[in-house]
């Protein structure tokens, strides 16, 4: 698969739209051609990284009335491949960092205050406390706390993957300066890791994620027994 990221920069748009169908199909993707998956997730990374997501959130999550000519759609995306719910998440699982981890693994649901349960995004296959988790934002503080409640509450760590950077915190209040908190911020004030849509792999090769690997939650059984035993 790694193959498939020196493919030049150039994108046949019909060809993205003669396999719409198949993207909607669930699994259906694997029947596409991986270049062409690989080139249409570069296209919709390059589309969202250049679009005003800051004012989008500001206006949705906020829900701060703007003219008609104001208004922020973000850009028009092909499908999503079933089962990912993100493009962030196809290039992550078949292209990234996380190519190793198994995408949704339905055994590691964790169930969190209220009885919820929370599904990962990918759970790491070197350590399975370790939980990554792709985001564009979190939308809401009742989000944000979901996330603190399933770490305490399972002796989980979070690693998130941002799909850009400085993204506010729709739901921080702005600061004396008209700043408002950052994603990044926010993860560094509850002690989880980030890193950011296409750095999975490089954040892999850190001290910082080695350490992870060899201490985090080395006392305890693993998640799976853990999990298993309730």
């Amino acid at each position: 698969m790694t193959a498939a990221l020196n493919i030049p920069e150039l994108i046949n748009m019909g060809e993205v739209m003669d396999v719409r169908n198949l993207f909607l199909k669930l699994n259906g993707y694997k029947s596409a051609d991986l270049d062409l998956i690989y080139k249409t997730g570069m296209a919709c990374r390059y589309a969202g990284q250049n679009f005003n997501w800051n004012e989008r959130n500001d206006q949705v999550f906020g829900r701060k009335p703007v003219t008609f000519e104001e208004a922020l759609f973000p850009p028009e995306l092909p499908p999503v491949p079933k089962p990912f719910r993100s493009w962030l998440e196809v290039m992550v699982s078949l292209f990234g960092g996380l190519n190793d981890c198994e995408y949704e693994p339905r055994k590691y649901k964790m169930k969190y205050v209220t009885e919820h349960t929370y599904q990962p995004d990918w759970v790491d296959s070197l350590n399975d406390r370790l939980v990554w988790e792709g985001k564009g934002v979190i939308p809401s503080l009742q989000d944000a706390n979901k996330y603190r409640c399933v770490a305490r509450q399972n002796g989980v760590h979070f690693i998130f993957i941002f799909q850009c950077k400085n993204i506010n915190c729709p739901w921080a209040r702005p600061r004396k300066d008209g700043t408002r908190m950052t994603l990044e911020e926010w993860c560094k004030k509850e002690g989880f890791d980030f890193t950011f849509e296409g750095e999975e792999a490089e954040f892999r090769k850190t001290p910082r994620y080695l350490h992870l690997v060899k201490t985090f939650g080395k006392d305890r059984v693993s998640l799976i027994d853990q999990l298993l035993a309730k």
